[in-house]
């Protein structure tokens, strides 16, 4: 009885694993300037994409919301990246996108919006900013992606004095993001 009372955690966490359609599964690719570069490939459903996690960044995957998310050392930074069933291969109207944003973060106004290229459709983004404490203020770039099987959001919270350093981090991601069919691996 108490076996099996010590094993119901991790049966549980097996099973909701089991369940989830995303995984990420750590690699490393050749580069010619460093040697060995660090991959991250993450599987959902029948699709799956590449990505240069932020060195030096902490990871965390989130399987049941379908998010990764990268801390900055200093902890006042963060990149999340989430895949959604939401609007497959279309993206909604700005003023659907611009409620679902303040909602997102709630407190914060919006500081532009703007349409972008990415490697596969258009994307849009907005910039945020509220202030969650006095002498506190945070910015977010809230980027929003369509592709097929829904929208991929690429999110950037940060404080007012690294915002700026880590947009091309974000904007990097978001334009090279593209979703590929998996592909069969050979016995």
């Amino acid at each position: 009885m108490k076996l099996s009372l010590l094993l119901l955690p991790f049966l549980l966490t097996a099973a909701a694993r089991a369940q989830s359609d995303f995984h990420a599964y750590p690699g490393t690719i050749k580069s010619h300037e460093s040697g060995q570069m660090e991959i991250l490939t993450v599987v959902s459903s029948n699709q799956q994409f590449k990505i240069l996690p932020p060195k030096g960044w902490y990871r965390q995957v989130d399987e049941a919301s379908r998010k990764l998310i990268f801390t900055s050392l200093s902890g006042r930074s963060a990149v999340t990246i989430q895949l959604t069933a939401n609007s497959p291969g279309v993206m909604p109207d700005k003023d659907v996108l611009r409620d679902k944003v303040l909602q997102a973060h709630a407190g914060a106004n919006i500081l532009r919006y703007s349409v972008f290229a990415t490697g596969s459709q258009a994307g849009v983004f907005f910039d945020l900013e509220r202030a969650p404490a006095p002498r506190l203020v945070q910015k977010i770039r809230h980027v929003y992606v369509a592709q097929p099987t829904g929208l991929v959001e690429f999110v950037l919270s940060a404080s007012s004095e690294e915002f700026d350093t880590y947009l091309p981090l974000i904007m990097g991601l978001s334009r090279g993001f593209r979703l590929d069919p998996l592909k069969a691996t050979k016995p």
